[in-house]
């Protein structure tokens, strides 16, 4: 049984949701507060953390940050924002989906699966599959990337479009393809998704010129 944790302040929409999402055949546990949240996470070690943006004290976008610094657990953020700034803020600060509010249960339940899909379709590969460009390599059997032989801190959302980028060795992809393919988003949620994670994989890499972006609609390896 996959575990949920949800980091909400609102205690109506947190019991709804665990109430929701154990009848749908998750554990659930529910943190309230901002204070000790990202030790919370670690040491309840969930498959999955559905996070407030809009704590008191310490937003999402924080808690986001600091927990993307040890662990990678796939993170979906709720948002009481409609426009760009908190979505774009949220996939910056390393979530792998976002969710605004008013939602249903059900569409939340529905992003749950999608991305915890991903994380267990990841193909291992054999110990000597290893991906390299310049002084970028990347271990496919442990899903890590190392820049100058330091590791580097990627998404699930990430690594896969860095995967995909380098083993089409310079060849075009198509935006639609990572959106679809990689990601598993089987519609335009959000049009700057792929522009997002582009630009923190550019950032975490050191390189803004390894992925060029070609007529806003195609990425490749610069070779």
């Amino acid at each position: 049984m996959k575990k949920i944790l949800i980091v909400e302040d609102d205690i109506g929409i947190s019991q709804s949701l665990k109430l929701y999402l154990e009848n749908s055949d998750f554990s659930v546990l529910v943190h309230e507060t901002w204070e000790w949240a990202v030790e919370a996470i670690t040491k309840q070690s969930p498959d999955l953390v559905v996070l407030d943006i809009n704590l008191p004290k310490k937003n999402g976008l924080e808690i986001c940050s600091e927990l993307r610094s040890i662990s990678s657990v796939p993170v979906i953020m709720l948002t009481a924002q409609t426009g760009e700034t908190d979505k774009v803020a949220g996939l910056e600060v390393g979530a792998d989906d976002y969710i605004a509010k008013p939602f249903s249960p059900r569409e939340l339940l529905a992003r749950i699966q999608s991305v915890t899909r991903r994380y267990e379709n990841i193909e291992q590969a054999e110990d000597t599959n290893i991906l390299r460009y310049k002084n970028i390599e990347v271990q496919l059997d442990k899903n890590t990337v190392f820049v100058d032989g330091n590791q580097v801190n990627l998404t699930k959302n990430e690594f896969d479009i860095l995967k995909k980028v380098f083993e089409q060795d310079g060849k075009l992809v198509l935006r639609e393809t990572l959106m679809k393919e990689v990601i598993w988003y089987d519609q335009y949620v959000y049009d700057r998704t792929i522009d997002t994670h582009i630009k923190n994989l550019r950032k975490k890499i050191g390189d803004k010129q390894a992925i060029l972006t070609i007529r806003g609609k195609w990425y490749r390896l610069n070779k």
